[in-house]
This record gives C-alpha cells, structure tokens and sequence, in this order.
C-alpha cells in the first residue's frame, strides 16, 4: 500500500530500511558454502526471495489491521481478547490456512536450525515461504468479510509478528506504511 503524504523525513527512513535491508538479506539468503553473484536489480525486487518482498507483505499484513479499523497489532489482540473472553484460538478451515498455519508452527525449529548450523539462509528461506503462503491465502480468502473475520485477522497478525520477529532475527527493520 502506498501512502501519499509522507514526511521527507518518512521516505527517507523508508528508502534506509528497504536499501539497508536489501542488502544485508540478499547477503544472509546465501549459502555459505555456495557461490555468490551480486546483483542490485535481484535485490531490489518486489518478486521472489528478496527483503523488499517481505518488507512490502509486512505492509500488507498491517493494511489489513488498519483496514479492520485497529491502528497497532496491540490494540488488535486487545480487541479480539475482549471480544472472545473465552480465549483466543484460530480455526483452520481452508486449505491456505491450514498450509499457512502449519508452517508458522516451524518457526523455533528454522530458529534452532538457523543458530546451531550458523546458517541464516535457513531463516530467509522460512519467510520466503511464510510470505508464499500468506499471499496464496491472502489471494483465496475474504478476511475482512469473511464470517470466521476473527480467525482470519489473528492468523494474519500472527504471521506479521513471525514476520517482523524473523526479519530482526536477521537484523532487518520493518514500515508500517510505505
């Protein structure tokens, strides 16, 4: 989602988040032990493994609360707890929720594989996926009209936490708006 109105103190925080970011995750993504071929353009795309990609779904997973009428994932879970005093819980019920849901059950396990084989590739390639899989359900359901709207707004604000969470893992920062 692009923001018209933005401070030039705004764009410029944005362009050193995305540039720095760029970089250092079209760095980390490489194996190690494998060759290494610079390329800005490959960097700096929307499309593929790349940070700008993930920075950009991150921004979509926010438009998303903003567009529930929450302004911070904070006052998200504080509406849905009061709304389900019972608890919070997501049903899964589609088949890109389930897909989605099971893999942000492997997140400690990419943590553990990422720091005990010093490969922050294995971290990359999780959020290249995570955001793969939130896309397709992004794409496939109506969260915000949707009857299960609640499950759909706590699966997508859990995955921008993992999101963000991964992406400071790699020592990467996150907009909120772009």
């Amino acid at each position: 989602e692009t923001y018209e109105g933005l401070t030039e103190e705004e764009l410029q925080q944005n362009a050193n988040v995305i540039g720095y970011g760029a970089v250092k995750y079209f760095d980390l993504r490489q194996n190690r032990i494998s060759s290494y071929r610079f390329s800005y353009d490959e960097m700096l795309s929307l499309k593929g493994n790349t940070a700008v990609g993930l920075i950009y779904a991150y921004v979509r997973m926010r438009s998303i609360a903003r567009k529930a009428g929450v302004a911070n994932s904070d006052d998200l879970l504080t509406e849905l707890e009061a709304q389900h005093p019972e608890g919070l819980s997501v049903a899964l019920n589609t088949e890109t929720e389930w897909a989605l849901g099971l893999h942000l059950m492997r997140f400690s396990t990419t943590i553990d594989a990422m720091t005990e084989e010093l490969a922050p590739n294995k971290m990359t390639d999780f959020l290249y996926e995570l955001v793969t899989k939130f896309n397709a359900f992004y794409l496939q359901e109506s969260i915000l009209k949707a009857e299960d709207r609640d499950d759909k707004l706590l699966l997508c604000e859990v995955t921008a936490k993992i999101l963000k969470e991964g992406l400071r893992l790699l020592g990467i920062g996150v907009l909120e708006k772009l």
